[in-house]
């Protein structure tokens, strides 16, 4: 988990997760690694204060979301599973012990729950890769917002939480659990990417290794989404679109001309995002 002025989330993802681990009983052993980018309002203090069990580690410079979980990798050795769990998101109470439960095939790099959000939502946290289609068609897109049932759009949003498990191409990082094994495969997080999009960059590099990314809905977790970001939205806001063109220029571009086009077009969505911001705060 990595922190950065989340308020008191991380305290009650933190008591999820105790809960979950009292569940489990003595059938497994969890652990957690929480690290703070930084925030500089007590964050870890009340993590140690609220979680005296948990590895809380306070950085003195934010270096971003991927660069903080690496360092939170580092120090869960001796793990066989891990979960890369957001601070705003709390774990079911049977989510340990649902997951113990859980082969994992040699072919398999991670799995993704079910994500519901604070009014019982099924979140769209399992989706087709990101290309030139997903700024109509992804997550945020006006359809999505305005027909969510569209078949425009199954594509791109997978998730369902009445469809069973299934292959996706990418689960969202929110909550993203994988073997250690396939994690040192696969490599750590690129920490090229400030915030967001590191997930999907981690699970595209699984997919050219062979590996596969499971959506699992019978895994449930609560998101109260954006605690961090609501703090800096500004800052999210560039930090979301730069690390889309980190990803268009990684895995999608076959030229210089699309990546000079992608940034274009991301700039633009860009600043009409930051205008939206802009109108919100004024009001």
């Amino acid at each position: 988990m990595v922190t950065f002025r989340g308020g008191d989330a991380p305290v009650r993802a933190l008591g999820a997760i105790e809960r979950a681990r009292a569940a489990l009983g003595a059938g497994g052993e969890v652990r957690a690694a929480v690290v703070d980018n930084a925030s500089g309002d007590g964050t870890a203090a009340r993590v140690r204060a609220a979680a005296p069990w948990a590895d809380a580690v306070a950085l003195a410079h934010n270096g971003g979301f991927a660069a903080g979980i690496n360092v939170a990798l580092g120090r869960l050795g001796g793990c066989d599973v891990l979960v890369l769990l957001n601070p705003d998101v709390e774990v079911a109470e049977d989510f340990f012990t649902r997951l113990d439960a859980l082969d994992w095939p040699r072919d398999l790099a991670a799995r993704g729950p079910l994500v519901i959000d604070a009014d019982g939502r099924t979140e769209q946290s399992a989706r087709g890769f990101p290309g030139a289609r997903t700024a109509l068609l992804g997550r945020s897109s006006l359809l999505a917002r305005l027909r969510p049932g569209s078949a425009l759009l199954r594509r791109d949003l997978l998730a369902d939480a009445s469809g069973g498990r299934r292959r996706v191409d990418w689960v969202s990082g929110a909550c993203l659990i994988a073997p250690a094994a396939r994690l040192a495969e696969v490599g750590p997080l690129d920490e090229g990417y400030f915030m967001y999009w590191e997930d999907a960059d981690w699970c595209r590099r699984a997919h050219v290794l062979g590996l596969g990314v499971l959506y699992e809905p019978a895994l449930v977790v609560r998101h109260a989404q954006g605690s961090s970001s609501r703090e800096r939205p500004v800052a999210a806001t560039i930090a979301f679109h730069r690390s889309a063109l980190r990803y268009w220029r990684k895995h999608v571009a076959r030229s210089r001309l699309s990546v000079a086009a992608a940034a274009v077009a991301l700039a633009a969505r860009c600043l009409v995002k930051l205008i939206a911001v802009g109108l919100r705060v004024g009001r």
